[in-house]
């Protein structure tokens, strides 16, 4: 009986040791010994779903990139990508699907502060982290949460740029600044970047033209800040906004200074504006990302591997999709093999001045969460295949 007693024991015990045998060494969620799950959530069917559809398209191509080269310490990256059509009740719902069903390792790219906002409670308490939410807002990275990095400059520290550079290379004497603008979290930002800017430099700001989303007919904005006499407009607006401005200026004679932020320095909104975008004393526009000139390493790497794996040309959103799946990668590297949440945290908070060619110099601590404050300044030329913007400035930060 006693010898039948000890060999059940022992078999028990062969047993329990040879199931952990077979588990991976480590136990995170969303890794495996060949495999990392990253979620990322996007508008792929709503009103900007030609930005989710370029940011994921560009980021997907990096990490096939990747994988192909044998992926990050021998494991591929799973990129699960799901559609919240510009909705934050669907962009939590989104949220908590992978997290719970998908059980990945952390979220990736979220397009839209409202939703990031919303979903970050839900991934704070499964200490899920979310790195790279394609916002400008300030509130995403302040006051610092611990298990979210945002590598873009808000919209704050773009108004400040955007003023600087328009006393110190336009060269213009005491402007007097009017500000068109969104009146919503976003637009309020860059109202609040232009004023702490006028405050600074001790200018005028003479008019303020907020608008409602959805805005057509921008003639009674155009009409209050000519009559203000500003000749310097700072204007936070998307991609259809700006022609119905430039073309209310035109029609009034009125040509200012046009300085607007990071969402209108796309080629359509030139396509849009036609001749209005040359109509003023200059248009110009911050940033976020590099030109994809042909000196630059970062780009010529990015338009050597697109045709690879995409058939339709590459765009703006997919330059920058190719951009965050750098930083996400350069993380996960840094976080070593033996790869947990807590761990990449700890990686992220390593990046001191991280150049990826594609944004401005990163930088990370326990107490900083927004990565870059530098943007470029570009400016829009004429061309017979489409006018476009160019990069006629480095990479530059606010003076204060």
């Amino acid at each position: 009986m006693k010898v039948k007693r000890y060999a059940f024991c022992w078999i028990m015990a062969i047993a329990f040791v040879s199931m952990f045998a077979v588990l991976p060494a480590f136990a995170e969620m969303g890794v495996t010994d060949t495999e990392i799950k990253i979620g990322g959530i996007v508008d792929l069917s709503g009103p900007i779903a030609f930005m989710g559809k370029g940011v994921s398209g560009g980021a997907e191509t990096y990490f096939k990139m990747i994988n192909d080269e044998g992926g990050i310490h021998g494991r591929k990256i799973v990129y699960l990508v799901e559609d919240d059509s510009y909705s934050p009740p669907k962009a939590v719902a989104a949220a908590k699907k992978l997290i719970e069903r998908d059980k990945v390792f952390c979220v990736f790219m979220v397009l839209g502060s409202a939703q990031s906002l919303a979903m970050y409670p839900t991934l704070e308490r499964a200490g899920v982290p979310l790195i790279q939410p394609a916002t400008q807002n300030s509130r995403m990275a302040n006051p610092p949460k611990k298990y979210l990095f945002d590598a873009d400059p808000n919209y704050i520290v773009q108004a400040k740029i955007g003023v600087d550079y328009a006393l110190k290379e336009l060269k213009m004497k005491a402007p007097k600044l009017a500000v068109v603008y969104q009146d919503d979290e976003p637009g309020q930002d860059w109202l609040k970047g232009v004023k702490e800017a006028c405050k600074h430099y001790n200018l005028q700001l003479v008019a303020e033209a907020p608008y409602k989303r959805g805005t057509v007919d921008f003639s009674s904005q155009v009409a209050r800040m000519k009559t203000a006499g500003a000749d310097l407009v700072m204007m936070w607006t998307l991609i259809r906004e700006p022609a119905g401005i430039l073309k209310a200026a035109m029609k009034l004679q009125w040509k200012p200074v046009w300085i607007t932020a990071t969402p209108s320095t796309a080629d359509v909104v030139l396509k849009l504006a036609g001749d209005s975008a040359f109509y003023g004393k200059g248009f110009f526009g911050t940033a976020i990302l590099a030109y994809t000139w042909d000196m630059n390493p970062a780009a010529i790497q990015f338009k050597k591997v697109w045709p690879k794996y995409n058939k339709k040309p590459w765009g703006f959103y997919d330059w920058y999709g190719w951009g965050c799946a750098k930083i996400m990668v350069e993380g996960l590297k840094r976080a070593g093999k033996d790869l947990t949440r807590e761990r990449l945290v700890k990686a992220f908070e390593t990046f001191t001045d991280y150049k990826t060619g594609v944004f401005g110099p990163i930088t990370w601590r326990a107490d900083k969460r927004y990565g870059t404050q530098e943007c470029i300044i570009e400016a829009p030329i004429k061309n017979p295949a489409g006018n476009r913007w160019i990069q006629i400035s480095g990479f530059r930060g606010p003076a204060f």
